[in-house]
Order: structure tokens, then C-alpha cells, then sequence
């Protein structure tokens, strides 16, 4: 089988591990220790890949607990008689992990992202659901590598418990599915775009002037550090009922795109940033007294 990852630097200290299905994974090395963003999921031996760009001990962080973020986890319990990394989501994403690990929900995405055409060898590699017990990930939570640290925020809207993860060494705030030209923000677990657009407006003053540049976490690594600003405007244009509206459609559920983009979701207009949303998770639900 060939390998379902692939290794690109994105500079000396830190390397973007890329899988067949565009999902970005961030390995950070220290000189004491190294540390993993992201699993996938849960195919195509990813640890047996990571061991090859690194001997140090690992630790591991999910941004959050979706299908293709979180399910690689179980290979680094040590249940395969390695050795046990640390693996730490926040806890709010637990319900949302657990709905979704199974090797048919898994198996279905791959194919859906490739076509129908699953990668020769690739299905026998796929994880076993696994009993899972995270540390909890939290806001503010620093992890010292030795010379380069991570530190991890809270940015909930795509999930409850979505994080975005800072290595303020490189000045580079990986954002994930946290907010990118895609963010979805439409299924059950989504929080309302008025919510999202107060956790945005949050962490952007939160973090101002400690990152140049941001991270995604599918298909491109590297875009401005206006990203989070540019979604914030885009909660203002779907606010207001100015959206372009476009239809749009993922695994039977019905949503929108609030810009206009191509396949490759580069807006048409020339803009950074998206949000694909639901017209019943716009403003926040009024609190009875």
C-alpha cells in the first residue's frame, strides 16, 4: 500500500503531515519532546508515519472531535505495545468523538472524499472503535517542547469544543476547521453564527499581535492572518440577510454558503474566508426567565 500520508515542512521546527483525503495534520518538534495536532481517521498507519519524522516522546491534541480530526487516536494508546502518548480533547467534544467512530461511519468518508474508490490496502488498516479516556484539553493549557511550546484556546462554534492551537515561538495560530474558507456550521452540534461571531471577535483580541500567519487543517496549509477577521465579517453580511445564499448539501444535510465560491471554496469575490450555515442557527435562542 502506499502511503496514505505525506510529510511537507513548514519550517525547521514544524512539518504538515498531509493524508490522501486533504486533511492536515501539524507534528512540532522541541528539543525535549513532540507534539501531534491532529489524527485523522484512523487509517493508514499514522503513528508507524509520525515515528518515522520523529524519535522524541509525543504527545497528542485534537482540535476537536470529528470524523476526521480524532479517530487515529486509539493507535497512540500504546495498546499495540508502544509506548502510551498523552492524548488530550476538550471533553465537550466526547458525545461528538463517540457518534462518529465506527469503521463504516469512517470508511463512508474516505470514499465520499475520494470518489467511491477506496486506496488499494487502505481498508485493512482502519482502527477498531477503542475505549478512550482523554485528558481534557483547555483554554489556555501550554505545552513546553523544549525551545517551542503550543498553547491551546478555545473557539467554539464549529463544535462545542473546537480549540485553535498557538505556537507563539513561529507566531502561527493553527486554526483548523476552527474558522477557515469553509467553516461548516450548520449540523446539530454547530453553535448559531451569532454565537460564533462573539467567540471570533473574543479570540481575535485575545491573541492580537501574536500570530503573523494561520493554519488550516484541510487541503491548504497557509493563509493571511486576517482569516479570523474576514469571518467575522461574513457573520455580519449573514446576519443582516445579505448572504449570497447558495445552496449546498453534505451527507443529507441541507445548508448554505453564505459567499460565493468554486469547488475549491475560493470565493468569487476575491474574499478570504466562508461559512456554510443553517437559516434555523443564526441568532442566538432568547433565554426564559
Amino acid at each position: 500500500m502506499a502511503d496514505f500520508y505525506r510529510a511537507e515542512k513548514v519550517n525547521d521546527r514544524i512539518t504538515a503531515i498531509i493524508s490522501f483525503t486533504g486533511e492536515i495534520m501539524y507534528l512540532v518538534n522541541g528539543s525535549e519532546r513532540s507534539l501531534l495536532i491532529d489524527t485523522c481517521v484512523g487509517a493508514g498507519n499514522l503513528r508507524d508515519f509520525v515515528e518515522r519524522l520523529t524519535e522524541k516522546p509525543l504527545t497528542v491534541l485534537l482540535t476537536h472531535g470529528h470524523i476526521d480530526h480524532a479517530m487515529g487516536a486509539p493507535e497512540f494508546t500504546g495498546n499495540d505495545g508502544k509506548p502510551e502518548c498523552e492524548i488530550y480533547m476538550n471533553h465537550a467534544d466526547t458525545e461528538i468523538y463517540l457518534g462518529m467512530n465506527s469503521i463504516e461511519n469512517r470508511k463512508g468518508y474516505v470514499l465520499a472524499g475520494l470518489g467511491g474508490q477506496m486506496p488499494e490496502g487502505l481498508e485493512e488498516t482502519f482502527l477498531p472503535p477503542a475505549p478512550m479516556t482523554f485528558k481534557d484539553l483547555k483554554d489556555g493549557d501550554r505545552f513546553d517542547l523544549g525551545g517551542i511550546s503550543v498553547e491551546t484556546y478555545a473557539l467554539p462554534g464549529h463544535t462545542p469544543g473546537t480549540m485553535v492551537m498557538l505556537i507563539p515561538e513561529e507566531k502561527i495560530l493553527i486554526l483548523g476547521d476552527a474558522c477557515n474558507n469553509a467553516t461548516f456550521l450548520f449540523d446539530k452540534n454547530s453553535l448559531t453564527v451569532e454565537e460564533y461571531r462573539e467567540n471570533l471577535i473574543q479570540i481575535q483580541n485575545r491573541l492580537e499581535g501574536r500570530f503573523d500567519t494561520t493554519c488550516l487543517c484541510h487541503h491548504v496549509i497557509w493563509v493571511s492572518k486576517d482569516m479570523i477577521r474576514s469571518v467575522i465579517e461574513v457573520c455580519d453580511t449573514i446576519m443582516k440577510d445579505q448572504a449570497d445564499d447558495v445552496p449546498f448539501n453534505f451527507m443529507g444535510q441541507q445548508a448554505f454558503v453564505a459567499k460565493k465560491a468554486n469547488e475549491y471554496f475560493n470565493r468569487l469575490d476575491g474574499g478570504e474566508g466562508n461559512i456554510i450555515y443553517s437559516k434555523e442557527k443564526i441568532r442566538k435562542k432568547e433565554v426564559t426567565p
